[in-house]
């Protein structure tokens, strides 16, 4: 395999189990989700399908930055690099085949099937995606799951999966390349320019197009997706919470990431130390969960959000930290109103 399954590929774990789920009609799990007997969450296939497409966005979005960041857009274009990000996102087509195979998800001909369609994400994906759901919701109740409409599922998570990483494997392959002309400065200067832009920016894709689009729209919604979609691609656990005077800190522990997993064989590949790209990628989680952070928490607290270590950048689990102060915390609430709902095109 090319890429590190621990790493890479819980999509095919995730997915394994909806499989099983849908054979011993276990039709409300294979749909909401469940929690597994060793800790580890089965998402269900409503949030892990959104949480996906999502995930496509953020990637476009990160792609992007990093370019404008380093005043290197035409890189979009350029020969060389394309080459290499369309040589390693085969490699990522080729692990998918073997593990959908191995783990009888679909027939390794239905990424096929998914190639020919075109891997980005279609126009119309959000009103496939609700009468996917209207028709999810039907099927349970009637206790019988259309086989089409199953398939459906599967086919929308595999398509997502793909395409989110091969634009997270383009976005790799220019950071690679930026340090390799340019020296590793360029990468963290690059990041540093476009961050607070890009903590923005995904916030609004997320909460205010994406994920309404997708179905998730209440707090609830909202909250259950953000509770249980990391499950998709993560293996997470919750650190310790402690208390230090009025500060309430709460720790979050992830024990893989796609992304880390991904630079670090671009990184490999392009004769690169293992953590040369982590920043590229370390920096951008630590913002886009500052935002969802000012998003989320109650105005009754002030929070503040920060990595500790990474596995992108110090190679040890990605350890997060979320500290809450008591206060009237309004102004917070009202700014990222204005700023991820204030202008919706």
């Amino acid at each position: 395999m090319y890429y590190d399954e621990f790493h890479n590929h819980k999509w095919a774990r995730n997915l394994k189990h909806a499989r099983s789920l849908l054979a011993e009609n276990r039709l409300y799990e294979f749909y909401h989700g469940e929690d597994l007997p060793d800790g580890d969450v089965y998402p269900g296939m409503r949030v892990m399908a959104a949480y996906w497409v999502s995930v496509e966005h953020e990637m476009k979005l990160r792609f992007r930055a990093l370019l404008e960041g380093a005043d290197h857009t035409e890189w979009t274009d350029d020969p060389q690099l394309t080459a290499q990000a369309a040589e390693f996102f085969a490699r990522y087509l080729a692990d998918m085949r073997e593990l959908v195979v191995r783990d009888g998800i679909v027939p390794a001909e239905r990424l096929d099937t998914l190639a020919a369609a075109g891997w980005e994400t279609p126009a119309d994906w959000a009103a496939q995606m609700n009468a996917w759901q209207q028709a999810s919701l039907a099927a349970i109740e009637a206790r019988a799951f259309p086989p089409d409409l199953a398939e459906k599922w599967f086919a929308s998570c595999l398509r997502s999966v793909a395409n989110y990483n091969r634009y997270l494997i383009g976005g790799g392959v220019n950071a690679a390349a930026l340090v390799r002309r340019e020296g590793p400065e360029a990468l963290r200067q690059a990041v540093d320019a476009t961050a607070q832009d890009f903590m923005w920016a995904v916030s609004k894709e997320f909460f205010a197009t994406v994920l309404p689009a997708a179905g998730f729209e209440d707090i609830g919604d909202l909250m259950e997706l953000g509770l249980r979609g990391m499950y998709a691609d993560q293996f997470y656990v919750k650190g310790e919470d402690r208390e230090e005077g009025e500060k309430t800190i709460r720790q979050s522990i992830l024990k893989n990431c796609e992304l880390a997993g991904i630079y670090r064989r671009v990184a490999e590949w392009n004769g690169l130390p293992k953590l040369a790209l982590g920043y590229g990628i370390c920096r951008y989680c630590e913002v886009h969960g500052q935002a969802t952070m000012m998003i989320t928490m109650p105005p009754m607290v002030s929070p503040q959000y920060r990595r500790v270590v990474s596995l992108g950048m110090d190679d040890q689990a990605c350890l997060f930290e979320l500290t809450t102060v008591p206060a009237d915390d309004m102004e917070r609430i009202l700014m990222v109103q204005e700023r991820i709902f204030g202008a919706v095109e």
